[in-house]
Protein backbone atom coordinates (compact mmCIF):
# COMPACT_ATOMS: atom_id res chain seq x y z
CA UNK A 1 0.00 0.00 0.00
CA UNK A 2 1.16 3.55 -1.11
CA UNK A 3 0.61 7.16 0.92
CA UNK A 4 -1.23 8.17 -2.35
CA UNK A 5 -3.05 4.69 -3.66
CA UNK A 6 -4.54 2.40 -1.36
CA UNK A 7 -5.29 -1.28 -1.99
CA UNK A 8 -7.92 -2.76 -1.77
CA UNK A 9 -8.28 -6.38 -0.87
CA UNK A 10 -11.33 -8.87 -0.94
CA UNK A 11 -11.92 -10.43 2.19
CA UNK A 12 -13.51 -13.62 -0.28
CA UNK A 13 -12.62 -14.61 -3.50
CA UNK A 14 -16.43 -14.36 -4.88
CA UNK A 15 -19.08 -12.24 -4.38
CA UNK A 16 -22.42 -13.83 -2.88
CA UNK A 17 -25.96 -12.66 -3.03
CA UNK A 18 -27.87 -11.02 -0.49
CA UNK A 19 -30.30 -12.76 1.54
CA UNK A 20 -32.46 -10.32 3.22
CA UNK A 21 -35.38 -9.54 0.50
CA UNK A 22 -35.67 -5.72 -0.24
CA UNK A 23 -38.07 -3.11 1.34
CA UNK A 24 -40.30 -2.09 -1.32
CA UNK A 25 -41.46 1.12 1.02
CA UNK A 26 -44.73 3.04 1.00
CA UNK A 27 -43.81 6.23 -0.79
CA UNK A 28 -42.85 4.56 -3.71
CA UNK A 29 -47.07 4.23 -4.67
CA UNK A 30 -46.43 8.79 -3.91
CA UNK A 31 -43.55 8.68 -6.57
CA UNK A 32 -45.54 6.53 -8.96
CA UNK A 33 -48.65 8.22 -8.88
CA UNK A 34 -49.28 12.32 -8.37
CA UNK A 35 -45.01 12.95 -8.35
CA UNK A 36 -44.38 11.65 -11.42
CA UNK A 37 -46.51 14.44 -13.96
CA UNK A 38 -45.57 17.76 -14.30
CA UNK A 39 -49.23 18.93 -16.41
CA UNK A 40 -52.43 17.30 -14.42
CA UNK A 41 -54.33 17.04 -17.41
CA UNK A 42 -51.58 13.73 -17.97
CA UNK A 43 -53.38 11.61 -16.35
CA UNK A 44 -56.09 11.65 -19.18
CA UNK A 45 -53.07 10.78 -21.94
CA UNK A 46 -52.39 8.16 -19.42
CA UNK A 47 -55.89 6.46 -19.06
CA UNK A 48 -56.45 7.10 -23.14
CA UNK A 49 -53.28 5.48 -24.19
CA UNK A 50 -54.13 2.12 -21.84
CA UNK A 51 -57.45 2.47 -23.76
CA UNK A 52 -56.45 2.40 -27.59
CA UNK A 53 -53.98 -0.30 -26.64
CA UNK A 54 -56.68 -2.60 -25.61
CA UNK A 55 -58.85 -0.79 -28.86
CA UNK A 56 -55.83 -2.28 -30.92
CA UNK A 57 -55.76 -5.77 -29.19
CA UNK A 58 -59.49 -5.93 -29.20
CA UNK A 59 -59.32 -5.68 -33.04
CA UNK A 60 -57.09 -8.36 -33.41
CA UNK A 61 -59.02 -10.38 -31.52
CA UNK A 62 -62.08 -9.94 -33.86
CA UNK A 63 -63.79 -8.28 -30.97
CA UNK A 64 -63.91 -4.64 -33.23
CA UNK A 65 -63.92 -4.63 -36.63
CA UNK A 66 -60.33 -3.56 -38.27
CA UNK A 67 -62.64 -0.83 -40.48
CA UNK A 68 -64.24 0.48 -37.16
CA UNK A 69 -62.77 3.16 -34.98
CA UNK A 70 -62.19 1.86 -31.27
CA UNK A 71 -64.39 4.24 -29.33
CA UNK A 72 -63.69 6.31 -26.28
CA UNK A 73 -66.03 8.21 -23.95
CA UNK A 74 -65.19 10.56 -21.46
CA UNK A 75 -67.85 12.40 -19.17
CA UNK A 76 -67.27 15.09 -16.65
CA UNK A 77 -69.53 16.03 -14.02
CA UNK A 78 -68.99 19.15 -12.30
CA UNK A 79 -71.68 18.90 -10.15
CA UNK A 80 -70.48 15.78 -8.09
CA UNK A 81 -67.01 15.75 -9.52
CA UNK A 82 -67.02 12.43 -11.08
CA UNK A 83 -65.04 11.77 -14.52
CA UNK A 84 -65.46 8.94 -16.16
CA UNK A 85 -63.93 7.59 -18.94
CA UNK A 86 -64.46 4.06 -20.88
CA UNK A 87 -63.71 2.48 -23.54
CA UNK A 88 -65.02 -0.78 -26.06
CA UNK A 89 -61.89 -2.45 -26.04
CA UNK A 90 -61.11 -6.25 -24.65
CA UNK A 91 -61.40 -5.38 -20.85
CA UNK A 92 -59.50 -7.61 -18.62
CA UNK A 93 -60.60 -11.28 -17.71
CA UNK A 94 -62.24 -11.70 -14.31
CA UNK A 95 -59.32 -14.62 -13.73
CA UNK A 96 -56.58 -11.69 -14.02
CA UNK A 97 -58.37 -8.54 -12.73
CA UNK A 98 -56.73 -8.42 -9.50
CA UNK A 99 -53.10 -9.14 -10.24
CA UNK A 100 -53.21 -6.73 -13.26
CA UNK A 101 -54.93 -3.95 -11.58
CA UNK A 102 -52.22 -3.92 -7.97
CA UNK A 103 -49.01 -4.96 -10.14
CA UNK A 104 -46.92 -2.33 -9.78
CA UNK A 105 -44.57 -1.67 -12.75
CA UNK A 106 -44.86 -5.40 -13.77
CA UNK A 107 -46.84 -4.87 -17.09
CA UNK A 108 -47.55 -7.94 -19.45
CA UNK A 109 -47.23 -5.30 -22.54
CA UNK A 110 -43.46 -4.76 -22.05
CA UNK A 111 -41.15 -6.12 -25.08
CA UNK A 112 -44.71 -5.75 -27.27
CA UNK A 113 -45.48 -2.66 -29.85
CA UNK A 114 -48.24 -0.86 -26.89
CA UNK A 115 -47.73 2.25 -25.98
CA UNK A 116 -47.72 1.68 -21.98
CA UNK A 117 -45.44 -1.00 -20.52
CA UNK A 118 -44.20 0.31 -17.48
CA UNK A 119 -47.31 -0.90 -15.65
CA UNK A 120 -47.96 2.41 -13.80
CA UNK A 121 -50.22 4.74 -16.20
CA UNK A 122 -53.32 3.61 -14.75
CA UNK A 123 -52.12 4.91 -10.96
CA UNK A 124 -52.30 8.79 -12.62
CA UNK A 125 -55.20 9.74 -10.98
CA UNK A 126 -54.33 8.59 -7.25
CA UNK A 127 -53.17 11.82 -6.37
CA UNK A 128 -56.30 14.07 -7.90
CA UNK A 129 -59.33 12.52 -6.86
CA UNK A 130 -60.77 10.78 -3.27
CA UNK A 131 -61.43 7.99 -4.88
CA UNK A 132 -59.97 5.66 -8.02
CA UNK A 133 -62.38 2.95 -9.50
CA UNK A 134 -61.81 0.34 -12.04
CA UNK A 135 -64.70 -1.33 -13.92
CA UNK A 136 -64.31 -4.09 -16.51
CA UNK A 137 -65.54 -6.87 -18.53
CA UNK A 138 -64.27 -8.79 -20.94
CA UNK A 139 -66.43 -10.58 -23.59
CA UNK A 140 -67.85 -13.96 -23.00
CA UNK A 141 -68.00 -13.16 -18.91
CA UNK A 142 -71.31 -12.75 -16.94
CA UNK A 143 -69.27 -10.43 -13.97
CA UNK A 144 -68.08 -7.01 -13.64
CA UNK A 145 -65.35 -6.29 -11.71
CA UNK A 146 -64.45 -3.57 -9.83
CA UNK A 147 -62.09 -2.03 -8.00
CA UNK A 148 -61.52 1.01 -5.74
CA UNK A 149 -59.06 2.62 -4.50
CA UNK A 150 -59.42 5.03 -1.53
CA UNK A 151 -57.59 7.88 -2.46
CA UNK A 152 -58.15 10.09 0.74
CA UNK A 153 -56.87 6.98 2.61
CA UNK A 154 -53.89 6.55 1.19
CA UNK A 155 -52.81 10.04 1.01
CA UNK A 156 -53.74 9.51 5.12
CA UNK A 157 -50.85 6.46 5.28
CA UNK A 158 -48.27 8.24 3.62
CA UNK A 159 -48.66 11.17 5.57
CA UNK A 160 -48.63 8.92 8.79
CA UNK A 161 -45.34 8.66 10.17
CA UNK A 162 -46.60 5.74 12.55
CA UNK A 163 -47.83 3.60 9.51
CA UNK A 164 -44.87 1.02 9.09
CA UNK A 165 -46.10 -1.34 6.55
CA UNK A 166 -44.69 -1.41 3.17
CA UNK A 167 -46.07 -1.11 -0.47
CA UNK A 168 -47.97 -4.64 -0.43
CA UNK A 169 -49.44 -3.56 3.14
CA UNK A 170 -50.58 -0.14 1.77
CA UNK A 171 -51.92 -1.46 -0.84
CA UNK A 172 -53.83 -4.32 1.03
CA UNK A 173 -55.54 -1.32 3.10
CA UNK A 174 -56.57 0.77 0.48
CA UNK A 175 -57.78 -1.77 -1.91
CA UNK A 176 -61.39 -3.29 -2.40
CA UNK A 177 -62.95 -5.21 -5.31
CA UNK A 178 -66.59 -5.96 -6.19
CA UNK A 179 -68.35 -8.26 -8.50
CA UNK A 180 -71.90 -7.73 -9.59
CA UNK A 181 -73.56 -9.36 -12.64
CA UNK A 182 -73.23 -8.11 -16.36
CA UNK A 183 -76.51 -7.78 -18.84
CA UNK A 184 -74.97 -8.65 -21.64
CA UNK A 185 -72.26 -11.52 -21.25
CA UNK A 186 -70.79 -9.81 -25.19
CA UNK A 187 -70.10 -6.60 -24.00
CA UNK A 188 -66.19 -6.03 -23.46
CA UNK A 189 -64.84 -2.75 -21.48
CA UNK A 190 -62.68 -0.88 -19.41
CA UNK A 191 -63.99 2.15 -17.16
CA UNK A 192 -61.98 4.48 -15.41
CA UNK A 193 -63.83 6.78 -12.50
CA UNK A 194 -62.59 9.45 -10.98
CA UNK A 195 -64.70 10.57 -7.78
CA UNK A 196 -64.50 14.43 -6.09
CA UNK A 197 -61.77 15.21 -8.02
CA UNK A 198 -59.51 17.73 -6.26
CA UNK A 199 -59.32 21.60 -7.43
CA UNK A 200 -56.12 22.07 -9.60
CA UNK A 201 -55.08 25.76 -10.11
CA UNK A 202 -57.84 26.58 -12.80
CA UNK A 203 -59.63 23.54 -12.08
CA UNK A 204 -58.46 22.73 -15.78
CA UNK A 205 -59.10 18.63 -14.82
CA UNK A 206 -62.94 19.53 -14.54
CA UNK A 207 -62.76 21.68 -17.86
CA UNK A 208 -64.21 19.62 -21.19
CA UNK A 209 -63.28 22.02 -22.83
CA UNK A 210 -59.77 21.92 -21.49
CA UNK A 211 -59.29 18.68 -21.62
CA UNK A 212 -60.53 18.39 -25.64
CA UNK A 213 -58.26 20.34 -26.54
CA UNK A 214 -55.53 18.40 -24.87
CA UNK A 215 -56.54 15.25 -26.37
CA UNK A 216 -56.92 16.76 -29.52
CA UNK A 217 -52.85 17.54 -29.32
CA UNK A 218 -52.00 14.36 -27.72
CA UNK A 219 -54.36 11.24 -28.44
CA UNK A 220 -54.30 9.23 -31.23
CA UNK A 221 -57.61 10.90 -32.68
CA UNK A 222 -57.92 11.41 -36.70
CA UNK A 223 -57.53 14.47 -38.88
CA UNK A 224 -60.94 16.67 -39.72
CA UNK A 225 -62.47 15.60 -42.83
CA UNK A 226 -62.55 18.71 -43.88
CA UNK A 227 -58.37 19.52 -43.46
CA UNK A 228 -57.06 19.09 -46.81
CA UNK A 229 -53.69 17.55 -46.48
CA UNK A 230 -54.87 15.14 -43.29
CA UNK A 231 -56.32 11.93 -45.76
CA UNK A 232 -52.64 12.35 -47.31
CA UNK A 233 -50.80 12.38 -44.06
CA UNK A 234 -52.31 9.43 -42.66
CA UNK A 235 -52.35 7.54 -45.47
CA UNK A 236 -48.60 7.96 -45.40
CA UNK A 237 -47.57 7.11 -41.96
CA UNK A 238 -49.62 4.30 -42.20
CA UNK A 239 -47.47 2.91 -44.81
CA UNK A 240 -45.38 2.56 -42.03
CA UNK A 241 -47.05 2.47 -38.81
CA UNK A 242 -50.19 1.75 -36.91
CA UNK A 243 -52.18 4.98 -36.17
CA UNK A 244 -54.29 3.17 -34.26
CA UNK A 245 -56.51 6.04 -34.55
CA UNK A 246 -59.26 6.18 -32.16
CA UNK A 247 -62.93 8.24 -31.45
CA UNK A 248 -63.12 9.87 -28.59
CA UNK A 249 -66.43 11.68 -27.40
CA UNK A 250 -66.93 13.87 -24.81
CA UNK A 251 -70.33 14.23 -22.54
CA UNK A 252 -72.05 12.52 -25.02
CA UNK A 253 -71.34 14.31 -28.17
CA UNK A 254 -72.46 13.22 -31.23
CA UNK A 255 -68.68 14.38 -32.94
CA UNK A 256 -65.70 12.59 -32.31
CA UNK A 257 -62.53 14.51 -31.34
CA UNK A 258 -60.33 15.56 -34.46
CA UNK A 259 -56.67 16.79 -34.26
CA UNK A 260 -56.63 20.50 -34.38
CA UNK A 261 -54.95 21.35 -37.90
CA UNK A 262 -57.30 22.94 -40.41
CA UNK A 263 -56.65 24.74 -43.89
CA UNK A 264 -56.41 28.20 -41.87
CA UNK A 265 -55.48 29.21 -38.67
CA UNK A 266 -54.58 32.20 -36.53
CA UNK A 267 -51.01 32.93 -36.55
CA UNK A 268 -51.89 35.91 -33.70
CA UNK A 269 -55.19 37.89 -33.44
CA UNK A 270 -55.74 39.78 -36.57
CA UNK A 271 -52.85 37.87 -38.46
CA UNK A 272 -54.49 34.68 -40.68
CA UNK A 273 -52.44 32.18 -42.54
CA UNK A 274 -53.39 28.84 -44.41
CA UNK A 275 -51.24 25.63 -45.26
CA UNK A 276 -50.33 25.31 -49.20
CA UNK A 277 -48.94 22.15 -48.95
CA UNK A 278 -47.11 19.01 -46.78
CA UNK A 279 -43.53 17.86 -47.31
CA UNK A 280 -42.15 14.41 -45.57
CA UNK A 281 -38.95 13.04 -44.62
CA UNK A 282 -37.62 9.93 -43.13
CA UNK A 283 -34.76 9.30 -40.64
CA UNK A 284 -32.57 6.65 -40.81
CA UNK A 285 -31.51 3.78 -38.80
CA UNK A 286 -27.74 3.62 -39.65
CA UNK A 287 -28.61 -0.01 -40.50
CA UNK A 288 -31.12 0.39 -43.50
CA UNK A 289 -34.16 0.86 -41.56
CA UNK A 290 -36.78 3.75 -40.47
CA UNK A 291 -35.57 5.44 -37.10
CA UNK A 292 -38.55 7.65 -37.84
CA UNK A 293 -41.13 9.29 -40.43
CA UNK A 294 -42.12 12.83 -40.07
CA UNK A 295 -44.25 15.82 -42.52
CA UNK A 296 -44.05 19.76 -41.87
CA UNK A 297 -47.05 22.01 -43.38
CA UNK A 298 -46.12 24.86 -45.66
CA UNK A 299 -47.56 27.99 -45.00
CA UNK A 300 -46.46 31.86 -44.82
CA UNK A 301 -44.12 31.48 -41.71
CA UNK A 302 -45.60 34.93 -40.52
CA UNK A 303 -44.24 34.34 -37.16
CA UNK A 304 -44.94 31.89 -33.94
CA UNK A 305 -48.40 30.83 -33.65
CA UNK A 306 -50.28 31.23 -30.90
CA UNK A 307 -50.73 28.53 -28.47
CA UNK A 308 -54.41 28.44 -28.83
CA UNK A 309 -54.02 27.13 -32.41
CA UNK A 310 -52.90 24.02 -30.10
CA UNK A 311 -50.30 22.67 -32.95
CA UNK A 312 -47.10 25.06 -33.23
CA UNK A 313 -43.56 23.26 -32.57
CA UNK A 314 -42.36 20.16 -34.24
CA UNK A 315 -44.13 17.48 -32.07
CA UNK A 316 -42.76 14.27 -31.19
CA UNK A 317 -44.68 11.07 -30.79
CA UNK A 318 -44.65 7.58 -30.36
CA UNK A 319 -47.60 4.63 -31.34
CA UNK A 320 -49.20 7.89 -32.54
CA UNK A 321 -48.84 9.26 -28.82
CA UNK A 322 -47.49 12.84 -28.33
CA UNK A 323 -44.54 12.87 -26.71
CA UNK A 324 -43.78 15.57 -24.52
CA UNK A 325 -44.80 19.03 -25.52
CA UNK A 326 -44.68 21.29 -28.41
CA UNK A 327 -40.45 22.16 -27.33
CA UNK A 328 -39.22 18.65 -27.28
CA UNK A 329 -37.08 19.46 -30.22
CA UNK A 330 -36.47 23.31 -29.84
CA UNK A 331 -32.99 23.17 -29.40
CA UNK A 332 -32.88 21.60 -32.50
CA UNK A 333 -33.68 25.29 -34.19
CA UNK A 334 -31.35 27.87 -35.16
CA UNK A 335 -33.28 29.99 -32.75
CA UNK A 336 -35.25 27.89 -30.49
CA UNK A 337 -38.15 30.64 -31.05
CA UNK A 338 -38.26 29.65 -34.53
CA UNK A 339 -39.88 26.03 -33.57
CA UNK A 340 -43.26 28.05 -32.74
CA UNK A 341 -43.55 29.02 -36.45
CA UNK A 342 -43.68 25.56 -37.45
CA UNK A 343 -46.27 23.23 -37.54
CA UNK A 344 -44.78 19.30 -38.03
CA UNK A 345 -44.16 15.98 -36.42
CA UNK A 346 -41.83 13.02 -36.19
CA UNK A 347 -43.27 9.78 -35.58
CA UNK A 348 -40.61 7.58 -33.91
CA UNK A 349 -41.01 3.93 -35.49
CA UNK A 350 -37.29 2.64 -33.90
CA UNK A 351 -38.67 0.31 -31.02
CA UNK A 352 -35.01 0.72 -29.06
CA UNK A 353 -36.01 4.93 -28.58
CA UNK A 354 -38.76 4.60 -25.57
CA UNK A 355 -40.70 7.63 -24.03
CA UNK A 356 -39.55 8.20 -20.45
CA UNK A 357 -41.72 7.05 -17.52
CA UNK A 358 -43.46 10.64 -17.52
CA UNK A 359 -43.46 10.37 -21.18
CA UNK A 360 -42.09 14.52 -21.43
CA UNK A 361 -39.12 13.21 -23.02
CA UNK A 362 -37.47 10.07 -24.22
CA UNK A 363 -34.84 7.65 -22.88
CA UNK A 364 -30.95 9.46 -23.43
CA UNK A 365 -29.18 6.87 -25.68
CA UNK A 366 -27.36 6.70 -28.62
CA UNK A 367 -30.66 5.85 -31.05
CA UNK A 368 -32.05 9.18 -29.74
CA UNK A 369 -28.77 10.44 -30.22
CA UNK A 370 -28.87 9.37 -34.14
CA UNK A 371 -32.53 10.49 -34.20
CA UNK A 372 -31.48 14.21 -33.25
CA UNK A 373 -28.20 14.27 -35.30
CA UNK A 374 -30.42 13.42 -38.08
CA UNK A 375 -33.62 15.71 -37.38
CA UNK A 376 -30.73 18.70 -37.09
CA UNK A 377 -30.23 19.65 -40.83
CA UNK A 378 -34.15 19.42 -40.83
CA UNK A 379 -34.24 21.71 -38.17
CA UNK A 380 -31.79 24.20 -39.74
CA UNK A 381 -33.58 24.67 -42.92
CA UNK A 382 -37.19 25.24 -41.58
CA UNK A 383 -34.82 28.15 -39.45
CA UNK A 384 -34.06 29.24 -42.59
CA UNK A 385 -37.38 29.31 -43.75
CA UNK A 386 -38.30 31.43 -40.43
CA UNK A 387 -35.73 33.77 -40.80
CA UNK A 388 -35.74 34.51 -45.27
CA UNK A 389 -39.67 34.61 -43.99
CA UNK A 390 -38.81 37.35 -41.48
CA UNK A 391 -36.37 39.49 -43.38
CA UNK A 392 -39.19 39.64 -46.10
CA UNK A 393 -41.54 40.75 -43.91
CA UNK A 394 -39.56 43.18 -42.43
CA UNK A 395 -38.70 44.65 -46.17
CA UNK A 396 -42.32 45.48 -46.95
CA UNK A 397 -42.83 46.96 -43.45
CA UNK A 398 -39.91 49.47 -44.58
CA UNK A 399 -41.04 50.06 -47.43
CA UNK A 400 -44.85 50.77 -45.81
CA UNK A 401 -43.26 52.81 -43.02
CA UNK A 402 -41.25 55.18 -46.18
CA UNK A 403 -44.17 55.36 -48.64
CA UNK A 404 -46.27 56.51 -45.66
CA UNK A 405 -43.50 59.17 -44.76
CA UNK A 406 -43.34 60.34 -48.52
CA UNK A 407 -47.27 60.45 -48.71
CA UNK A 408 -47.45 62.54 -45.77
CA UNK A 409 -44.96 64.84 -47.17
CA UNK A 410 -46.35 65.28 -50.58
CA UNK A 411 -49.65 65.84 -48.68
CA UNK A 412 -48.09 68.87 -46.84
CA UNK A 413 -46.51 70.44 -50.29
CA UNK A 414 -49.73 70.27 -51.65
CA UNK A 415 -51.47 71.95 -49.18
CA UNK A 416 -49.06 74.75 -49.30
CA UNK A 417 -49.67 76.04 -46.13
CA UNK A 418 -45.77 75.95 -44.58
CA UNK A 419 -43.41 78.66 -45.09
CA UNK A 420 -40.94 78.26 -48.24
CA UNK A 421 -38.18 77.48 -45.90
CA UNK A 422 -40.23 74.55 -44.48
CA UNK A 423 -41.25 73.66 -47.92
CA UNK A 424 -37.60 73.06 -49.13
CA UNK A 425 -36.75 70.99 -45.77
CA UNK A 426 -40.08 68.78 -46.78
CA UNK A 427 -38.53 68.48 -50.43
CA UNK A 428 -35.08 66.97 -49.45
CA UNK A 429 -36.99 64.55 -46.90
CA UNK A 430 -39.18 63.29 -49.46
CA UNK A 431 -35.92 62.62 -52.10
CA UNK A 432 -34.09 61.15 -49.50
CA UNK A 433 -36.93 58.70 -48.62
CA UNK A 434 -37.52 58.07 -52.35
CA UNK A 435 -33.76 57.00 -52.57
CA UNK A 436 -34.81 54.67 -49.60
CA UNK A 437 -37.75 53.02 -51.18
CA UNK A 438 -35.77 52.55 -54.37
CA UNK A 439 -33.13 50.94 -52.46
CA UNK A 440 -35.40 48.44 -50.68
CA UNK A 441 -37.18 47.43 -54.09
CA UNK A 442 -33.56 46.20 -55.07
CA UNK A 443 -33.61 43.33 -51.87
CA UNK A 444 -32.85 39.91 -52.65
CA UNK A 445 -35.84 38.86 -50.42
CA UNK A 446 -38.25 40.44 -52.88
CA UNK A 447 -40.00 38.36 -54.73
CA UNK A 448 -39.95 39.76 -58.72
CA UNK A 449 -43.94 40.75 -58.92
CA UNK A 450 -43.16 42.48 -55.47
CA UNK A 451 -40.26 44.01 -56.90
CA UNK A 452 -42.19 45.12 -59.74
CA UNK A 453 -45.00 46.32 -57.53
CA UNK A 454 -43.17 48.76 -55.72
CA UNK A 455 -40.67 49.82 -58.48
CA UNK A 456 -44.32 51.12 -60.17
CA UNK A 457 -45.30 52.52 -56.23
CA UNK A 458 -41.91 54.58 -56.39
CA UNK A 459 -42.70 56.27 -59.85
CA UNK A 460 -46.17 57.17 -58.93
CA UNK A 461 -44.54 58.99 -55.58
CA UNK A 462 -41.88 60.56 -57.77
CA UNK A 463 -44.37 61.76 -60.72
CA UNK A 464 -46.72 63.26 -57.84
CA UNK A 465 -43.32 65.10 -56.28
CA UNK A 466 -42.31 66.79 -59.28
CA UNK A 467 -46.21 68.35 -60.42
CA UNK A 468 -46.21 69.15 -56.21
CA UNK A 469 -43.12 71.29 -56.97
CA UNK A 470 -44.84 72.71 -59.89
CA UNK A 471 -47.86 73.73 -58.14
CA UNK A 472 -47.21 73.96 -54.50
CA UNK A 473 -49.21 76.61 -53.19
CA UNK A 474 -52.75 76.90 -51.79
CA UNK A 475 -55.36 78.87 -53.32
CA UNK A 476 -56.09 80.22 -50.35
CA UNK A 477 -52.75 81.51 -49.21
CA UNK A 478 -52.25 82.65 -53.04
CA UNK A 479 -55.41 85.06 -52.34
CA UNK A 480 -53.87 86.61 -48.81
CA UNK A 481 -51.20 89.97 -49.21
CA UNK A 482 -47.78 88.68 -49.10
CA UNK A 483 -47.26 89.69 -45.55
CA UNK A 484 -50.01 87.77 -44.21
CA UNK A 485 -49.47 85.22 -46.14
CA UNK A 486 -45.78 84.48 -44.68
CA UNK A 487 -47.74 84.89 -41.08
CA UNK A 488 -50.29 82.16 -41.73
CA UNK A 489 -47.33 79.87 -43.35
CA UNK A 490 -45.04 80.41 -40.36
CA UNK A 491 -47.84 79.51 -37.90
CA UNK A 492 -48.53 76.27 -39.78
CA UNK A 493 -44.52 75.16 -39.74
CA UNK A 494 -44.55 75.74 -35.68
CA UNK A 495 -47.67 73.35 -35.93
CA UNK A 496 -45.62 70.84 -37.98
CA UNK A 497 -42.78 71.44 -36.29
CA UNK A 498 -44.01 70.92 -32.57
CA UNK A 499 -47.39 68.12 -33.16
CA UNK A 500 -45.92 64.76 -32.24
CA UNK A 501 -48.53 63.27 -34.69
CA UNK A 502 -47.73 64.83 -38.32
CA UNK A 503 -50.72 63.24 -39.57
CA UNK A 504 -52.88 64.93 -36.63
CA UNK A 505 -51.44 67.98 -37.68
CA UNK A 506 -51.83 67.85 -41.28
CA UNK A 507 -55.65 67.12 -40.47
CA UNK A 508 -55.64 70.19 -38.51
CA UNK A 509 -54.39 72.87 -40.87
CA UNK A 510 -56.66 71.05 -43.82
CA UNK A 511 -59.55 72.23 -41.23
CA UNK A 512 -58.21 75.50 -40.40
CA UNK A 513 -57.68 76.26 -44.65
CA UNK A 514 -61.66 74.92 -44.49
CA UNK A 515 -62.62 77.03 -42.59
CA UNK A 516 -60.81 80.38 -43.95
CA UNK A 517 -62.74 79.30 -47.52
Amino acid sequence: MTANHPVLVSIKSNWEPIAERPTVGKDVLELLSSSMYVNPLSIYREYVQNAADSLEEAKALGLINHQEPGRVDITVDGESRVVRIRDNGTGIARAAFIKTLVALGASRKRGTKARGFRGVGRLAGLGYCRELIFRTQAAGEHEISEMRWDCQRLKASLRDVAFQGDLEELVKEVVRVHRTAANDAEAHFFEVELREIVRHGDDRLMSSEIIANYLMQVAPVPFAPNFKFGAQIEERLGREISLASIQIYMNGSTAPLFRPHRDQFEVRRGAIDEFTGVRFFDIDTGDGKLAAVGWVLDHSYLGAIDAAASMKGLRVRSGNMQVGESDVLQDLFTEARFNAWVVGEVHVLDDRILPNGRRDHFEQNVHLANLRNQLRPIAIELSRRCRQSSIHRNVLRQFEAVSGQVLHNLGVLRQGAVSSGERAKIRKEIERDLIRAEKTTRHSALEEIERKRLVHSVNRYRRQFERGNRSEQHRILSAMAPRDRTLVGRVFSLIYECSPNKSAAKTLIDRVLARMR
